[in-house]
């Protein structure tokens, strides 16, 4: 059976806005999801939506820019090994327990509650919060 591994979403922004500290690392973590087996590697719709916010605030452009958002959304979808999983009404009521807690944010939380439920056991994060929640941390 195969570690899944919940990926946050800093990894992505790191590699697809080529951070100068992280950006390597994160590049060599999608380098192994594109070598994985499908579900290996996860993460949620709200990751998504999380990368196109901050990628829009740190290049100044906009969510009404098609070509933005597709692009970044088609290198998204290149990535085979990863699989994509919606938040669900249950997920949100979970991550208000998870908050308190674990003192999460409702963004870590809500990740947190999608990792718990899919069954991961890491996540793959440089976000130090999450090394105080059941899941391995690994960056």
């Amino acid at each position: 059976m195969v570690e899944r591994k919940y990926v946050d979403v800093n990894v992505f922004v790191y590699w697809l806005g080529g951070h100068p500290e992280f950006g390597q690392r994160a590049l060599g973590w999608v380098k192994r999801i594109e070598r994985a087996r499908r579900g290996e590697f996860i993460t949620s719709s709200l990751t998504l939506y999380e990368i196109l916010v901050i990628l829009a605030g740190l290049t100044e452009r906009n969510l009404k820019d098609f070509s933005f958002v597709s692009s970044v959304l088609s290198d998204l979808s290149r990535l085979r090994g990863l699989e994509v999983v919606p938040l669900t009404r249950e997920d949100f009521t979970k991550a208000l327990d998870l908050m308190r807690e674990y003192k999460l944010d409702l963004e870590d939380a809500l990740h947190l509650a999608v990792a718990l439920r899919e069954e991961a056991t890491v996540i793959v994060s440089n976000d130090s919060d999450y090394d105080r929640t059941p899941l391995r941390r690994e960056f």
